[in-house]
C-alpha cells in the first residue's frame, strides 16, 4: 500500500515483483472487461436491452425457410434443421424472458461492491504512472462516470426502456477508461527510470 501513496511517476521505481503483480492485476481486468462484454451479449441477445431490462415487446422473426427448392414439377423436399442447405440463413435470437427485480438487485449489489474497488485500484496505478495533471484528473473523472453510470443503467432503462442505448454506451466508455489505465499504466511502470534535474529522490531511496 505504500506505493500507492507516492507521487506520480513512482511506477518505474517498484521494485521487481511489485511490477509483476501490478501488471498481472492490469492483465487480469483488460481480459474480466472482454469477459463482461461478451457475457452481456449473451444475457441480451438479439433482442437488446429494452426487452432483458424492461420487458419491451419484440416482434417474432419470421420462420426460416426449411424447404428445399423444388426442381421442374419436382416435389418439395422439407428438411429438418440438421439438414438445412448450407447458406440458409439462421434466424435471429430472441430473449423474451425479462429479468427479475430480485436478480437485478443482486447482481447490482454484487457490482456495487466489486466495481469500484476495481476502479480504485486501477486509478491508483492510473495516478502513478508520469503523465500530466490534466490526464490524471479526466482519466480518473471518465472511468468513474462511465461505471457509475454502467451500474444505474439497468435501472434507468427499466424505467424508461427508450434509454436502452445507455447500456453499450456506458459500457464501451467503461472499457475504454478502464482498459487504457491498465495498458497505460502496465507500459509505464517498465519503461526504465528516467530522472529530471532538481527532482528529490524518493526517502526509500535516498539511503
Amino acid at each position: 500500500m505504500r506505493d500507492f501513496t507516492a507521487s506520480a511517476g513512482r511506477l518505474r521505481s517498484l521494485s521487481l515483483g511489485a511490477k509483476l503483480l501490478y501488471s498481472a492485476f492490469a492483465l487480469a481486468s483488460v481480459i474480466g472487461l472482454l469477459v463482461s462484454w461478451r457475457l452481456y451479449g449473451a444475457m441480451v441477445q438479439d433482442a437488446g436491452a429494452a426487452a432483458y431490462y424492461a420487458g419491451a415487446a419484440i416482434a417474432a422473426p419470421p420462420p426460416a425457410p426449411t424447404q428445399a427448392p423444388a426442381a421442374a414439377g419436382g416435389p418439395a423436399l422439407d428438411l429438418g434443421p440438421e439438414l438445412e442447405l448450407p447458406g440458409t440463413p439462421e434466424p435471429p435470437r430472441v430473449l423474451v424472458e425479462q429479468i427479475s427485480e430480485r436478480k437485478l438487485l443482486e447482481v447490482t449489489h454484487f457490482h456495487l461492491f466489486s466495481v469500484p474497488v476495481y476502479v480504485l485500484i486501477l486509478a491508483h496505478l492510473w495516478l502513478l504512472a508520469r503523465l500530466p495533471s490534466w490526464l490524471h484528473t479526466a482519466g480518473v473523472a471518465a472511468a468513474v462516470v462511465a461505471s457509475g453510470l454502467h451500474i444505474a443503467a439497468p435501472w434507468l432503462i427499466r424505467s424508461a426502456p427508450g434509454a436502452a442505448a445507455l447500456m453499450p454506451i456506458s459500457g464501451v466508455a467503461m472499457l475504454l477508461s478502464l482498459g487504457a489505465m491498465a495498458v497505460v499504466s502496465t507500459v509505464d511502470m517498465w519503461l526504465p527510470r528516467r530522472s529530471r534535474r532538481g527532482e528529490a529522490a524518493p526517502a526509500d531511496e535516498a539511503q
